[in-house]
């Protein structure tokens, strides 16, 4: 396990929280989930479970079209029967060595703070949580690393963190439980590096973009 200590003072979130869109109508776009008021937003794909496969080899066989907005579950052919844990995107936690990937091209000198959803449970009710839109974490400060086990959350499985940011806020990384993909709101030279990482799926997007499955109008409805 990383050298990671849990935050009392969740004071140190807030400017994050209050550069969210909490507009009631806003809820689903990069700028609920990812602080606005930065140069640039880019999504990170989260990695196709077959392997050798990608977001865009899957749509190419599936007779769909890859852009900015696009959904998992209106490119797959079994989307119909659900997802499969053993092809899908993993949701709500980005894999290890993609996040990697990302955090290294984006810099930080010292400790970088991750924040971790309350509902996964085991986190001590008793140390403050950071309220955001529509979801509290705990926050930890630690090293700038794919950290995916945390003190007090007994999980089956290696779960990353929902937020990672550094004292600078020069970026953030946001991995919204429900999606399977990650926003990284940061400057141009970070999202430019980011979208020319070989290791990685990216598109930009808008802090106003529809990043539901109901944004995805070239490929039609998600099937459920």
């Amino acid at each position: 396990m990383a050298d990671l200590r849990r935050l009392a003072d969740v004071s140190v979130g807030e400017w994050l929280v209050q550069r969210l869109d909490r507009r009631p109508d806003a809820w689903g776009t990069a700028g609920s989930v990812v602080p606005t008021g930065f140069a640039r937003v880019v999504r990170v794909l989260h990695p196709v479970g077959e392997g050798g496969a990608t977001w865009a080899s899957v749509a190419a066989r599936t007779g769909r079209t890859m852009h900015p907005l696009v959904q998992w579950r209106s490119i797959a052919d079994h989307a119909v029967d659900g997802r499969s844990s053993d092809i899908d995107p993993e949701e709500g936690s980005i894999p290890a060595e993609t996040l990697e990937a990302v955090l290294r091209h984006c810099p930080a000198d010292g400790e970088v703070v991750h924040a971790v959803w309350d509902g996964f449970g085991g986190v001590d009710p008793a140390t403050p949580l950071l309220p955001g839109h529509g979801r509290c974490y705990a926050l930890f400060a630690g090293p700038r690393a794919a950290v995916t086990d945390w003190p007090g959350l007994d999980t089956p499985w290696h779960q990353s963190a929902n937020l990672v940011w550094p004292a600078d806020r020069s970026w953030c990384v946001a991995t919204e439980i429900d999606w399977d993909f990650t926003l990284v709101a940061c400057a141009d030279g970070v999202a430019d590096a980011l979208r020319a990482e070989p290791d990685l799926e990216t598109y930009d997007v808008a802090v106003t973009d529809d990043l539901t499955w109901a944004g995805d109008r070239l490929n039609g409805p998600a099937r459920a």
